[in-house]
């Protein structure tokens, strides 16, 4: 058993030496390393077969078991895993060692090309894990507190939901869906894992059959069974951000322009589109309140605009001239909803559409210069 662990050290560090010049290991080249490193009898302690297991366990993160509707897997070390489902989560352990999860994330970047390390600890792209495309964010353990590295992994939905499980009333339904009806401007918001996306895909379950939907994403999230449907997936390459699909969108005359999130730029050119009489734009917005949303946002339009006498108080005139109807959610559910009128020195007025369950989101929203 000794000289078993020994051959299994030999090709971890095989597979270490290969990372760091950038060079995929595979079963055959382990192989070989073996040979030389140990001769060509090792796998009389070690059959091939169980080496090229073990090495395909770590690259394919075949370690996971995926149950019916996982949404989200939190690995915080082997023996503290979290597996996230709509309505409930599980606890679970890894049958992996700490060092072989380690290896097994950074061959998960190799694959994508992506350093990961002290210098850039953190990193999020797009993969599929047992055939299940899915978001995979990784944090460095030099950036824990616990020294061990942090995976996030969350699967895309192929499916939507019917509408009405986003609701605790059919008339607060009513109430939404009149408002995505007559193609308000909407920005949905929560907490990340509240359902913004999962929401808005179900809300594009009923858009009429000849309405052209213009897409744009950073990762192919959104669902839409219309077939006069546009969809652009925002990549690294000159003009392939969401803020250049957001400038040139219009001129492809969309009933309703989808935004998968407002992170950054593309704030400026979704906005200045709003305020040009565009209607039917919807988008998603991490915000702790649709109350505090407008303030987010005005924070990013005058982050990115560059534009000349940009202030918090003009980015909120604007915000409140162009979003019709912010939307809150938590737990997958709709919570709250407001109708913005007006901006008026440094507040934004507003109706409530749908009362909130918690009472603070009844607070004004000032503007502090």
């Amino acid at each position: 058993m000794k000289i078993n662990n020994d051959l299994y050290d030999l090709a971890r560090n095989y597979i270490r030496e290969s990372i760091q010049r950038s060079a995929f290991p595979t079963p055959s080249s382990i192989e070989r390393h073996l040979n030389i490193e140990f001769g060509e009898d090792w796998s009389i302690l070690l059959p091939k077969y169980e080496l090229a297991n073990w090495f395909n366990k770590l690259n394919q993160l075949l370690y996971l078991t995926l149950s019916e509707g996982v949404e989200e897997i939190i690995i915080h070390n082997p023996k503290n895993s979290i597996f996230i489902y709509s309505e409930k989560s599980v606890n679970s352990e890894i049958d992996l060692t700490d060092e072989d999860l380690e290896i097994s994330y950074e061959l998960l970047c190799l694959k994508k090309g992506i350093d990961w390390n002290l210098s850039n600890p953190f990193v999020s792209f797009k993969s599929i894990v047992l055939g299940n495309p899915c978001r995979i964010t990784l944090t460095h353990k030099s950036l824990s507190q616990e020294h061990s590295h942090k995976c996030s992994i969350r699967f895309h939905s192929k499916k939507t939901y019917p509408i009405e499980k986003y609701f605790k009333s059919v008339e607060e339904e009513k109430i939404i869906m009149n408002v995505f009806y007559g193609k308000s401007n909407l920005l949905i918001c929560g907490a990340t894992g509240s359902g913004k996306t999962s929401f808005l895909s179900s809300l594009l379950n009923h858009v009429e059959e000849n309405e052209h939907l213009f897409i744009i994403e950073d990762t192919h999230e959104i669902i839409s069974p219309n077939n006069c449907c546009t969809r652009l997936v925002s990549n690294k390459l000159p003009g392939h951000s969401l803020k250049d699909f957001c400038a040139y969108s219009l001129r492809m005359r969309p009933d309703r322009l989808i935004v998968g999130e407002i992170r950054s730029n593309e704030v400026v050119p979704l906005i200045l589109n709003s305020n040009n009489g565009h209607k039917g734009l919807i988008s998603t917005l991490h915000a702790n309140s649709a109350v505090s949303a407008p303030q987010r946002l005005a924070t990013l339009l005058c982050l990115y605009s560059n534009i000349q006498g940009m202030d918090q108080s003009l980015a909120l005139e604007l915000i409140a001239n162009g979003i019709d109807v912010i939307i809150f959610m938590e737990e997958k559910k709709v919570t709250h909803a407001i109708k913005l009128l007006n901006h008026e020195n440094g507040v934004i007025h507003f109706d409530e559409i749908l009362e909130p369950n918690n009472e603070q989101h009844l607070m004004p929203y000032p503007f502090v210069s």
